[in-house]
């Protein structure tokens, strides 16, 4: 849509006077330009102005300056390159410290002498024996790799879920890669840590949970049972006498990482292995809203629902989708997707809901 279209549609809805067009009309066409054009799920012509102009039209003249205040003030929306940074700085900034205590204490070495580390036979075999896994398409392996050149191409892949021949494929280039490295042991025959990568978590429910009946589901809950399994395929990836599992997530709640924490510590404790949860950044609670925070907000929220958004995927959360799966609340759009843990009405569609950011939903009902 022609800017100047857009804009002369946004000061129709909202009824601005000059002064307060050159005011609010031109900061949102700065944050248009900086950032909220790029949202990958706008329609093709569509831009950020127009889509604003559209989602407030829905709401009664004498609600628009709180629902435009609330973007003003509360709504998160993270660029492709800065989640491209939170990846690269992944594995110097959040991965490899972890890596260094480990290799230091194997190696006799006080913690606090990291050159000494990072050149130390302990160091390279356990940086060698350590696997990248992409959880989904947001892992962003290819960035991840190319952010950490020095690290093999065959020990990052961008999927979890791995066919018998390339498992046997990665063993064989880990002893391979591992025959050069000093250790009286010889070659590595099996991976010392598993790290899973993922971009981001607003509640954790969708990694792992607890079955009715004590099963456990989830990508993440499926994946590390079967690395503990002797019967299936992954457990050849790891040592028999124990190994860590690192879950990074670029962005997440405190409410994900612990979910997550609790739910894979129990499952550690019953399978023998060490776990990690860790985050690149950690999304703020002002980023939060419920019914008492959310102020004026509220009402908006509540009248101007559909549920036509809810699924049997959905019903995991606990909650409808008012205040986003398992009543997250989040204001928060990542520049590809909008999360379903963020208000339904930054990204829910239907008779009685415009979305200001479209989002793209990949479990859905058929009938």
């Amino acid at each position: 849509m022609n800017v100047v279209l857009a804009e002369k549609l946004l000061n129709q809805v909202m009824g601005w006077s000059p002064s307060e067009f050159n005011k609010l009309g031109l900061e949102f066409q700065a944050m248009a330009t900086y950032k909220y054009d790029s949202y990958q799920q706008f329609t093709p012509g569509m831009r950020f102005t127009e889509s604003l102009a559209r989602w407030l039209g829905q709401f009664p003249p004498s609600k628009r300056a709180i629902a435009i205040q609330y973007v003003r003030s509360r709504l998160v929306f993270l660029s492709e390159d800065e989640m491209n940074h939170l990846v690269s700085i992944s594995y110097p900034d959040v991965i490899r410290p972890l890596l260094f205590k480990a290799s230091a204490d194997i190696a006799n070495i006080e913690p606090h002498r990291i050159k000494k580390i990072s050149v130390s036979p302990a160091f390279r075999r356990l940086e060698r024996e350590t696997l990248f896994l992409g959880l989904s398409d947001g892992a962003r392996t290819d960035i991840f790799r190319r952010a950490n050149k020095h690290l093999s191409n065959e020990q990052v892949r961008n999927t979890h879920e791995l066919m018998q021949e390339r498992v046997t494929s990665l063993l064989q280039d880990l002893r391979k890669e591992t025959n050069s490295i000093p250790d009286e042991k010889g070659p590595s025959e099996a991976f010392r840590t598993i790290v899973l990568l993922d971009d981001f978590s607003g509640s954790g429910l969708s990694y792992v949970r607890t079955e009715t009946g004590g099963g456990i589901t989830g990508k993440l809950g499926k994946f590390v049972t079967n690395l503990s399994n002797p019967n299936h395929s992954y457990s050849g990836l790891v040592h028999k006498d124990g190994f860590d599992v690192i879950v990074v997530l670029y962005m997440a709640t405190t409410k994900a990482e612990e979910n997550l924490r609790k739910a894979l510590e129990t499952l550690a404790g019953a399978r023998g292995f060490n776990v990690h949860v860790l985050t690149v950044q950690q999304l703020p609670s002002t980023c939060q809203l419920d019914a008492q925070s959310a102020g004026e907000m509220d009402q908006l929220i509540q009248e101007f629902y559909d549920k036509k958004n809810e699924s049997s995927a959905t019903e995991i959360g606990g909650t409808d989708l008012r205040y986003g799966f398992n009543g997250c609340g989040l204001s928060l759009v990542l520049a590809h997707n909008t999360p379903n843990n963020s208000i339904g009405l930054l990204w829910a569609e239907g008779p009685k809901m415009t979305p200001l950011f479209p989002r793209i939903t990949r479990h859905k009902d058929f009938a």
